[in-house]
């Protein structure tokens, strides 16, 4: 069995994975992201995303 391990990425960053990201924090959010692809914003404030689900 492989242990999950958790991807993270912040807002300008390029996307390491593609998928559906989660924001992090008290407001949250998913937005779906191509490998490569600029991490985006969120209401204008950079944050820290997280990989929810991988496509």
């Amino acid at each position: 069995m492989i242990p999950h391990t958790s991807i993270f990425c912040t807002t300008g960053q390029p996307c390491p994975r593609g998928g559906i990201w989660q924001s992090m924090g008290n407001f949250k959010t998913t937005y779906p992201v191509m490998k490569g692809c600029k991490m985006p914003d969120y209401c204008g404030k950079k944050i820290k995303w997280v990989l929810i689900l991988e496509c």
